[in-house]
C-alpha cells in the first residue's frame, strides 16, 4: 500500500467523522453549545414531544436523555427545554434560561429563571368552551391540589367573571378526600378535576364519574385520554402545541428576551365523551349525530 492510498483513506475517514459529528451537531464541532433539550425520558411521549419541539423551532438541538445518566451539559448553555419533573429537577448551569414542559404539578423553586409551559388551558378559552358545551353552566368547582387562592383558580376566577361564571375552589391534599369533597358542593353546574398527579387514580376518577352520572352534573377531566374513562369531557393543550409553545419561548430566550414565569399553549382542544353524557342525561349541548369519545 502506498503513502499516497493511506494518505487518501485518512482523508475519507476524517471527513466522514467530521460530517456526522456536524450531522448531531456534537458541541465539540458545533461552536459553543447555546441550546439543549433535556428528556426525563428519551422514548414514549418525551420523544415525540421533542421531535415536535425542534420542528417548531426549525432546527436540531441537542437531545440528552436522563435515562442513559446525567449529562455533562456545557457552562455557556443559554437556555434548555426541561421534558417532565425529573427533568425540570436538574440542576442547570449558572444563567441557563429554562423552559418546562411536560410537568404537572412541577413548581420550580423560588427565584429561578424558569418559564412553565403550563399543562393547563389558557382560562378564558377553557371557560368559553366549557360554557359552549354547557350554555347553563354558572357554577363551576374546580379541583386542585394547592392551597386556597393559588395562581392558576385565581386567573380563572378573574376569567371567569367575564363570562358571568363563577369559580367554586375546592383545594385537595390527596384522591381520598373526592368523597367529602363532592358531598359538600354546593349548587355546583360542574366539576373540575385539573391535571394534578398526584390526585389522579382509577380509584379518584370513577368515585368522580359515578358521582357525575347520579347527580346529573358534568364531570370535566385534565386530558382527553381521561375523558374516555367517564367524563362528559376535557378542554386540554395536546403534546404538539405545548411543544410549539416551549420552541417559540426558547427562540425568544436565545434572542435575549425577557420570559414570564408561566406561558399556556396557544390552542387547546374540546374532547367530548357523548355516549357517558348521554347516557347519564348531562345538562349538555351535544351534536346530533350519537356517538362516543371524540
Amino acid at each position: 500500500m502506498t503513502a499516497a492510498t493511506t494518505k487518501s483513506r485518512i482523508s475519507r475517514h476524517a471527513a466522514a467523522a467530521a460530517l456526522l459529528a456536524l450531522l448531531l451537531c456534537l458541541p465539540a464541532l458545533c461552536g459553543a453549545q447555546e441550546a439543549a433539550v433535556v428528556l426525563a425520558k428519551g422514548s414514549g411521549l418525551y420523544f415525540e414531544a421533542s421531535l415536535a419541539f425542534q420542528k417548531a423551532l426549525g432546527r436540531p438541538v441537542q437531545v440528552y436523555d436522563l435515562a442513559a445518566g446525567k449529562p455533562s451539559l456545557p457552562r455557556g448553555l443559554k437556555a434548555a427545554a426541561a421534558f417532565g419533573s425529573k427533568a425540570a429537577a436538574l440542576k442547570y448551569p449558572a444563567g441557563t434560561k429554562l423552559i418546562i414542559l411536560l410537568a404537572p404539578g412541577y413548581e420550580p423553586p423560588a427565584g429561578s429563571r424558569a418559564t412553565v409551559v403550563s399543562a393547563y388551558p389558557e382560562p378564558a378559552q377553557a371557560l368559553a368552551a366549557y360554557k359552549s358545551l354547557q350554555p347553563g353552566l354558572a357554577r363551576l368547582a374546580v379541583f386542585y391540589r394547592g392551597a386556597p387562592g393559588a395562581a392558576y383558580p385565581a386567573e380563572l376566577a378573574r376569567a371567569a367573571a367575564r363570562l358571568g361564571v363563577e369559580i367554586i375552589p375546592v383545594p385537595l391534599d390527596a384522591p381520598e378526600k373526592f368523597p367529602d369533597a363532592l358531598r359538600a358542593l354546593d349548587r355546583a353546574d360542574a366539576f373540575w378535576l385539573l391535571p394534578e398527579p398526584a390526585l389522579i387514580n382509577k380509584t379518584s376518577l370513577k368515585v368522580l364519574s359515578e358521582f357525575s352520572c347520579a347527580h346529573k352534573i358534568p364531570f370535566y377531566a385534565p386530558s382527553a385520554g381521561l375523558t374516555e374513562l367517564g367524563a362528559a369531557a376535557s378542554f386540554a393543550p395536546g403534546v404538539e402545541d405545548a411543544a410549539a409553545a416551549a420552541a417559540e419561548a426558547m427562540a425568544r430566550a436565545l434572542a435575549g428576551e425577557a420570559l414570564p414565569p408561566t406561558l399556556y399553549a396557544p390552542r387547546s382542544a374540546l374532547t367530548v365523551n357523548e355516549a357517558f353524557s348521554r347516557r347519564c342525561g348531562l345538562p349538555l349541548k351535544l351534536p346530533g349525530a350519537a356517538g362516543g369519545a371524540r
